[in-house]
């Protein structure tokens, strides 16, 4: 019995020490993103607490909770889960209602990062990119607003527009990734290489 206790060790070991290095070999060859956490400046923070005081399930007394929770989120680079949450912990709060307002403040404050990025490099201006998925909350039960939207973005699609200023659409200027559902985005205009 001994001998086959011993027989089983090994292949326990070997076993463990092929998952070690296949693991490192994984950790070595994997691509990652880093993000910066120097690109939230006081601007984003500023913009965060506006649209997290422009909600109407978040009352005083949640503020700070979800506030903080909101930069730990924008600050891990987009950790969702992280914000929905401390959603959840308002009372009454819906599941999905937490998610949506979670993807919303991120992508508004990663939206304000990407424009400060590009000034800060001297881009001036940028090309609206329609997302090909319906810029609403829920596609399924559409509002005439959010259909609106929805058609206006996709027109929008292909045009240049000032970062700062953001582009004229359904009666207010706006950028991509902005509004309720949106899920578009932008590409850089490079003077130097416009044209080519």
């Amino acid at each position: 019995m001994s001998w086959l206790r011993n027989k089983l060790s090994k292949l326990t070991q070997k076993s463990e020490s092929r998952r070690e290095s296949s693991s490192e070999q994984n950790q070595k060859t994997m691509p990652t993103v880093k993000f910066d956490p120097a690109t939230v400046s006081k601007q984003v923070k500023a913009n965060l607490r506006k649209n997290i005081e422009s909600l109407d399930e978040v009352g005083k007394k949640d503020f700070k909770q979800v506030y903080d929770a909101a930069l730990r989120c924008v600050l891990a680079g987009g950790d969702l889960q992280v914000l929905t949450v401390a959603l959840r912990k308002i009372e009454g709060m819906p599941v999905g209602r937490a998610a949506e307002i979670a993807r919303s403040l991120n992508r508004k404050a990663k939206a304000e990062i990407e424009r400060e990025r590009r000034a800060s490099l001297g881009i001036t201006h940028a090309i609206w990119m329609y997302a090909n998925a319906p810029c609403m909350i829920d596609p399924r039960h559409p509002t005439v607003a959010e259909a609106q939207q929805d058609s206006a973005h996709s027109a929008a699609n292909g045009k240049k527009f000032d970062i700062n200023k953001g582009l004229f659409l359904n009666g207010k200027w706006t950028w991509p990734g902005f509004e309720k559902g949106c899920k578009c985005s932008s590409k850089s205009v490079i003077p130097a290489l416009e044209g080519l």
